[in-house]
């Protein structure tokens, strides 16, 4: 008896120090401002112009000339993503039967903003992708290695051609030859 006393009174110690790590202060913007401070006003023209530069720079071969930009137009893609995201946490953060209530008059014109938000992180695994085939390419195989393996953790089932890309790539640089075999 003494021992399951005790073990109550571990698991109850233990989700209260849970419960006073997870507590964020409200007033803490640090995260928000450190991102705007290294990234600068990220908006959604600036992010299209740099897709533009980094895919013609990527086309046209000039690997070198598009890493940075690539890296660049991921950052931006992804923080443009979650930043549009942020718009619906309200809705994401309610009670379930608060969402459950919720008039889908309401809710319908928010769905486009949750597309625009997953469109620009598709846009980010993307540019990941072609950053390491870029950095591939440059013979930087070392670099291309932990961007190969992010673009690949990533991808989704839906991009399937930038998933065979990447895996090829990556399976190139780690020298793995796969041979199949018809029956």
């Amino acid at each position: 008896m003494k021992y399951i006393w005790m073990f109550c009174l571990a698991l109850f110690s233990g989700s209260l120090f849970a419960q006073e790590a997870a507590e964020v202060d409200p007033f803490d913007l640090s995260s928000s401002e450190s991102k705007v401070q290294k990234l600068g006003l990220v908006t959604q023209p600036g992010v299209e112009a740099l897709e533009q530069k980094a895919k013609e720079l990527f086309n046209s071969g000039q690997c070198a000339e598009a890493i940075p930009v690539l890296e660049e137009y991921a950052e931006k893609a992804n923080w443009l993503g979650n930043m549009i995201s942020a718009s619906l946490d309200p809705y994401y953060n309610a009670s379930y039967d608060d969402r459950d209530d919720f008039p889908y008059s309401k809710l319908k014109p928010l769905i486009p903003l949750e597309t625009l938000a997953n469109d620009y992180k598709e846009k980010r695994n993307i540019a990941f992708a072609m950053r390491g085939e870029c950095l591939v390419k440059t013979g930087q195989k070392e670099k291309a290695i932990p961007v190969l393996l992010k673009a690949l953790k990533l991808t989704d089932l839906g991009s399937e051609k930038w998933w065979k890309r990447t895996r090829q790539n990556l399976l190139s640089v780690i020298e793995v030859a796969i041979t199949t075999t018809s029956n």
